[in-house]
């Protein structure tokens, strides 16, 4: 892998990168050659070397300033990658919350869900994002509807406002945009009683998976029943 840092296809010294932050502390070796690649001429190169640095390191907050500056597309970074290496930083990455929210009305497809999974993988404190959320839950695209359920399902009580919007999204046309929208219902807990007839609509799903799920959330939310 450390090698393959030297690649003249950018796509090889990508996938070496986050092979290398996959591996954390382990991948220390390769701090030298990721260090050289910081200086890459492809930008997204340079971003995901300084990702992995970060994941092996695990100084987080000494790089997410420029996993955010990378956002902006005249960084020469597709945004949904930067937006990809700010997901891999998890909750450290609370800092990104602000410029993470823009990109959920982005027009291109790619940055809306990407954001809207970093936004999951921050959790909670990514609740700010919450109505920005909310209307990502309308968007024409399946996939950023139900990255967008996910990162509600993850902030939890705080995303209350939600409900109504989640309480329609079970009907929607994609399996797992309904997955998501239950399993955000459940997790937000007491203040999505009012989805409880709803949910009960949703047992008699084929997909046994839904039902477990819908099964989970009504535990919660319905526990004498």
């Amino acid at each position: 892998m450390i090698r393959a840092l030297d690649d003249p296809h950018v796509s090889v010294v990508w996938n070496a990168s986050r092979d290398l932050a996959r591996l954390g502390p382990a991948a220390r070796p390769a701090l030298p050659a990721l260090k050289r690649a910081l200086q890459h001429h492809d930008a997204t190169a340079a971003l995901w070397a300084r990702y992995a640095i970060a994941r092996i390191t695990g100084d987080v907050p000494q790089h997410l300033p420029a996993f955010i500056e990378a956002l902006d597309e005249k960084s020469g970074v597709f945004p949904g990658m930067a937006a990809a290496a700010i997901a891999g930083c998890g909750a450290e990455a609370r800092d990104a919350v602000p410029s993470l929210i823009p990109q959920l009305r982005s027009s291109e497809t790619d940055n809306r869900w990407a954001a809207a999974g970093a936004l999951a993988q921050i959790g909670a404190p990514a609740a700010p994002a919450v109505p920005a959320l909310i209307e990502a839950l309308n968007d024409v695209d399946e996939k950023v509807r139900w990255y967008a359920a996910w990162a509600l399902a993850e902030i939890g009580p705080a995303a209350s406002d939600a409900v109504p919007t989640l309480v329609r999204a079970l009907d929607d046309i994609d399996e797992d945009v309904r997955g998501y929208a239950v399993r955000a219902l459940g997790k937000i807990g007491p203040a999505a009683a009012d989805a409880v007839p709803a949910l009960h609509t949703l047992l008699h799903e084929d997909n046994p998976a839904l039902r477990a799920e819908v099964e989970a959330a009504l535990a919660v939310l319905a526990p004498a029943e």
